[in-house]
């Protein structure tokens, strides 16, 4: 008789412990409570009560610190919307207590190249001017409390029109670097001129925004949505209003 010789079927083993492996690395116990800060310190639509001690490059901020707490920042997604902007933060963590203040200054230069796209747009638009620029302050406080991280920013701008904004925040950590982050408060307008037809104009003065974010050792990445409730009579659809706007950032930290 002859043997007979049946080939091999590849093994699925090494796949399964690749995509095992991938899995307890993604879902591993997070070595700081509340979740690991995200390298820029940013939430979805306000700032992490976390300091910056490596340097970052991401879309919502990108940091290089200093020393004694501080560090230089700017906004890339602001400076590729033709708003270059350039801040200092500084930031202080004792125990579970965190301390943040700041200062930004920003300046749009793209009032000609808008000025253009609407009057080309609109015949009947014969001159548009758009000017946006000043410093924002900011400060925060937050207590880290096993895995969960609350806060309370309140951040004040000096632009054309001043507006104070106070946000509340809560980060949940539900698997090693993943977490759940919830943000909620109100905007004011320093407006006196202001009409009541206006101030009704722009909608609601509430704020808010809920969504989900990874924070590794490097790479991170956060996903929601921002509740804003913007009025533009220049948008085509839904009589110009905006109720939600998506929140997103990606971001690498060099350590």
């Amino acid at each position: 008789m002859k043997p007979h010789h049946h080939p091999s079927r590849p093994s699925r083993l090494p796949t399964a412990g690749l995509l095992l492996g991938a899995l307890v690395a993604l879902l591993q116990p997070a070595e700081a409570s509340a979740g690991n800060s995200a390298g820029n310190a940013r939430l979805l639509t306000s700032d992490e009560a976390a300091a910056i001690k490596h340097p970052v490059l991401g879309l919502q901020r990108s940091a290089l610190p200093l020393a004694l707490g501080f560090a230089v920042d700017t906004s890339v997604l602001a400076d590729l919307a033709l708003t270059p902007n350039l801040g200092l933060r500084w930031a202080l963590e004792a125990g579970p207590h965190r301390f943040v203040v700041g200062a930004r200054y920003a300046k749009f230069v793209g009032s000609t190249l808008a000025s253009n796209l609407v009057t080309s747009q609109e015949p009947a638009v014969k001159r548009f001017e758009l000017t946006f620029g000043g410093p924002s302050f900011y400060a925060l406080y937050g207590v880290s409390l096993g895995r969960m991280l609350v806060q309370a920013e309140v951040r004040h701008a000096r632009y054309e029109v001043p507006t104070t904004t106070a946000t509340g925040a809560l980060v949940l950590n539900f698997a090693g670097n993943w977490s759940l982050v919830g943000e909620f408060g109100v905007r004011l307008r320093h407006d006196p001129g202001q009409t009541l037809e206006q101030q009704q104009a722009e909608g609601l003065p509430l704020r808010g925004a809920a969504g989900i974010r990874y924070a590794g050792d490097n790479f991170g990445i956060s996903l929601g949505a921002a509740y804003v409730d913007l009025r533009e009579p220049m948008v085509p659809f839904n009589e110009g209003r905006l109720p939600l706007l998506p929140a997103f950032d990606l971001s690498w930290t060099f350590r």
